[in-house]
C-alpha cells in the first residue's frame, strides 16, 4: 500500500465552508469541532498520508472532495446498523468485513486494535 508519498504536503483549508463541510462528513472525534478546524491536525495527518498518493490524480482539494463523495456514497455506519453492528455490541471481523462487502463489493482490509 502506498503510504505518506509526500511529507508535510498539507495546506491549511481556510475556507469556513469546506472545513464545516469536512468537519461534518469527515470529524476527527478525538478533538473539539472548534480544535479541529482551526488546527486541522487530522486532516493534515490524513491528506499527507494517504491524499498524496494520489497525486499528480489528485489535489488537495480533490482528494478530500472524492473521500467527502465516498463517504456520502458508501454510508458504513448505516450499513453496520443494518447488519446489527452498533456501538458496545460484540461482532466478528468476519461479520463486519461481510457487512461492509455488501456496498463496497470488496472485503476490507480490517484489524482490531
Amino acid at each position: 500500500r502506498l503510504n505518506n508519498c509526500r511529507t508535510n504536503a498539507y495546506n491549511s483549508i481556510m475556507d469556513v465552508r469546506e472545513q464545516l463541510k469536512l468537519d461534518d462528513r469527515w470529524p476527527d472525534l478525538t478533538s473539539s469541532k472548534a480544535k479541529t478546524m482551526s488546527r486541522q491536525k487530522f486532516w493534515q495527518y490524513e491528506y499527507n498520508k494517504h491524499g498524496t498518493c494520489c497525486e499528480p490524480l489528485y489535489n488537495q482539494e480533490q482528494y478530500f472532495n472524492l473521500t467527502m463523495k465516498l463517504k456520502d456514497k458508501f454510508d458504513l455506519l448505516a450499513t453496520l446498523r443494518n447488519h446489527g453492528i452498533t456501538p458496545g455490541s460484540t461482532t466478528t471481523i468476519k461479520k463486519f468485513g461481510d457487512a461492509i462487502e455488501t456496498v463496497t463489493k470488496v472485503f476490507p482490509s480490517l484489524k482490531c486494535i
